[in-house]
Order: structure tokens, then sequence, then C-alpha cells
């Protein structure tokens, strides 16, 4: 009888060990992982793309990694790799470069983890599993045709790039260039990489006033550089004289355009691309199918309609 009642308890004892077993193995499947990896953290935008994605992965029931690469493409291979060895569930990026990451995209999606890229196209979306964001063309071309209306069709424009050869800065470009073709009485006055920062836009654009070239408008292809500009342009007097335009809808532009500093700011609507991110990402770990392109909408800010976006 004893053996018979040893044997039990020893037996209740295994079977309670493996459903303990189960239940966190259940547990672990239930709570996805996935990681984003951001070019950088240098300026607002960036920020609210970091923050809005863990939120709406919060929001989900997923754990976000966040890793930012510093605009270094070696980096961000190395942090996507880093992804791969972790088996995430699935890799959201924000790519440093259109052609230096395809490898790693590739290495991932050999491992059969999806990839997710984010905001910024690369080279050939056919090696991820989808793009979602903007059509930088389309933010570009917005941006550009305002400024160019505002100016009655003709003038001086300079441009304040993002870093170049990424796809933020080429797409917003060719659009720059689509709305100019179209108005052949514009002209460029100047056309520099400021990286995305305020600080490299304020030298720059301190530069160009002091050359004594003409300049009607700057046209810069995130609101970080505008705000540069603007700062440029108050110090020297000539805000009644030079309008400045932005793109990103970050909070400080959104109050310089409340205050009639900045002309516009274009929004790109962040925190809808990150919870579009985050949702393909939960389609795709629920085995379910996602279209190749997730698109979001730009949209004009001016002293209109600005105070919908205040807080």
């Amino acid at each position: 009888m004893k053996r018979v009642l040893l044997f039990l308890l020893v037996a209740i004892l295994v079977l309670s060990m493996f459903a303990g077993c189960a239940k966190t193995a259940s547990s672990s499947k239930d709570t996805p992982t996935f990681m984003f990896c951001i070019s950088h953290m240098t300026n607002a935008w960036a920020k609210e793309a970091a923050e809005s994605m863990e939120a709406a992965a919060e929001a989900a029931g997923a754990e976000m990694i966040v890793n930012e690469a510093g605009k270094d493409i070696n980096k961000q291979v190395s942090q996507i790799e880093s992804g791969i060895n972790q088996k995430v569930d699935a890799i959201i990026i924000e790519p440093v470069s259109a052609d230096g990451v395809l490898p790693a995209v590739e290495a991932a999606m050999d491992k059969g983890i999806p990839v997710i890229i984010f905001n910024q196209a690369i080279s050939d979306l056919s090696k991820a599993t989808c793009f979602v964001g903007v059509s930088n063309e389309d933010g570009g071309y917005m941006e550009m045709s305002r400024a160019i209306e505002d100016l009655g069709g003709k003038g001086n424009v300079a441009l304040l790039l993002g870093p170049l050869g990424s796809e933020g800065q080429m797409g917003r470009s060719a659009g720059y260039q689509k709305a100019m073709d179209e108005n052949p009485d514009v002209k460029v006055a100047f056309e520099e990489t400021a990286n995305w920062t305020t600080e490299e836009a304020l030298k720059l654009v301190e530069n160009w006033l002091q050359t004594g070239t003409e300049i009607n408008a700057v046209v810069a292809q995130n609101d970080g550089m505008a705000l540069g500009a603007v700062k440029a342009i108050e110090d020297k007097n000539l805000g009644d004289q030079i309008k400045v335009y932005g793109l990103d809808a970050v909070p400080d532009a959104l109050q310089a355009v409340k205050d009639g500093r900045l002309a516009i700011t274009v929004s790109q609507e962040t925190s809808k691309q990150s919870q579009s991110a985050v949702e393909a990402a939960m389609k795709l770990y629920n085995g379910e199918e996602v279209d190749a392109k997730i698109l979001v909408d730009f949209g004009i800010i001016d002293e209109t309609n600005v105070d919908q976006y205040l807080n």
C-alpha cells in the first residue's frame, strides 16, 4: 500500500512539473518579443517614433526591444544580427542606409524572422516582409509645392537635406525636384545636408546669409533643421523676408507655426506609423498575412489648423 501511495505521489509531482512547464511555455508564446532598430535618436521625430513604438507594443501585449544605431550602418547591422540570435518574433527597422542594411534583412528573413521596414524604405523592398511608413516623395512634393505657392511661383529657395543616401533624403529630394520641375522660375540658391540636426542647419544657414545671396525661402527635410534655419534667420532680423518650411510636426515646430515663426510643418503621423508597424508584427506573429506596403498619409499644418495638433 505504501508503495502504491509513493508511486501516486511521484506521478502527481511529475505531472505537476510538466503542467508548470507547459504553462510557462504557453505564457511565453502568448507574449511576442519584437525588436525596433532605429537609425538614430538625435531629434524629436526619432524620440517620438521610439516612444510610440514602445507604447503600441505595450498596448498590443508585446515586448519591444529598442536599439539605436547612431547613424552607423555597421552598428545597425550588428543590432539586427543580435535580434536574429535572440530569435525575436519580428524585427522592425528604420534603416540607416537604403542599401547597407540589405544583407542583414536577408539574414533575418532566411532565419524565418519577419522584417518590417519602417518609415524609410530600403532599395529593394522585396527582400523584407513589408514596408510601413509614408511616401517620402509625396511628402517632399507637398512641402515644396506649398513653399512655391507662397512664393507666387518664382524665387530662390535654399534646401536643407537629411543624411545623403538615406531614403528620407532621396525621397523628399525627388519630391522637391518634381515640384520645381513644374515651376521653372523657382531656383535653388543653396542645397546641403544638415544630417537632420538643428545645430548643423543653424550653422549652414548662418553661412548662407553671410554670402549676401538672395534667399526667399528655406525648405528643410525635417523640423529640427527647419528650426535651426528659423533661429539663424531671426538672429539676422530677416524673419519677415524669408519663410521656413519643415516636415515632421514635432511639438516645437507646431508651436513655431502657432507663433508665426515657421510657415508650415508637414505631418507624417509618426505615432500612427508605429501603431501600424506593431499591428503588422502582431498579425505576422499570429500567422496572418499583411500587405506588402502599408502607407500613412501626410498632411500640411499651418496657422489655420495648428490648434488641432497642439496639446
